[in-house]
């Protein structure tokens, strides 16, 4: 529950921070973009913390960060180079963390991956899918169960046949309807 809330505040700050004077939102972008970028991808890709909130928060608080540098970030993200856009520094930055901790995924794939980023960064539903075969390809290599993943999917399911069968008169038992469903 922890972690939701603070993937909601994350989500609310970064959407205030992109809505605010050039003046606060660039020194926030330059002085802390690339570390919470850094760390929410840490935490994203953890295979333990991810089912703690499920894809669609952290899918949610990726398409802020991945929209930020295309929409809202205007000063220099890279220090020593001013000159690199902030697309290709964040490509490169990023790129070479998950080459270090993801030495089973050759170049190509890691590229692909942060492509998706960008590429989905205005669409949570396809950011989530996204991230979810990010993740099984890190935990098949690791040999993990990929089964939880799918958490939410089941669980939007289920609650979708249980709308369903309330919709139908007369399915359910008297003790399982809700008074007010008996109005």
């Amino acid at each position: 529950m922890m972690t939701k809330h603070c993937l909601d505040i994350l989500k609310e700050l970064l959407a205030r921070v992109s809505e605010q004077e050039e003046n606060i939102s660039q020194p926030f972008y330059k002085n802390y973009y690339i570390a919470l970028l850094k760390h929410v991808l840490a935490v994203a890709c953890d295979s333990s913390q991810v089912h703690v909130a499920g894809l669609t928060y952290y899918a949610e608080v990726l398409c802020a960060l991945f929209r930020a540098p295309e929409f809202s970030i205007k000063v220099p993200l890279n220090q020593e180079n001013p000159q690199q856009g902030n697309i290709d520094y964040i490509y490169e930055t990023v790129g070479r963390d998950f080459q270090t901790h993801f030495e089973n995924m050759n170049h190509d794939q890691i590229r692909i991956i942060i492509k998706g980023f960008f590429s989905f960064n205005t669409e949570i539903a396809s950011m989530r899918n996204h991230l979810r075969d990010f993740l099984i390809q890190i935990k098949e290599h690791n040999g993990e169960d990929t089964s939880d993943l799918y958490l939410e999917e089941r669980e939007a399911e289920i609650q979708q046949a249980q709308q369903r069968k309330r919709a139908v008169p007369g399915i359910l038992k008297p003790d399982e309807v809700d008074d007010e469903d008996m109005r």
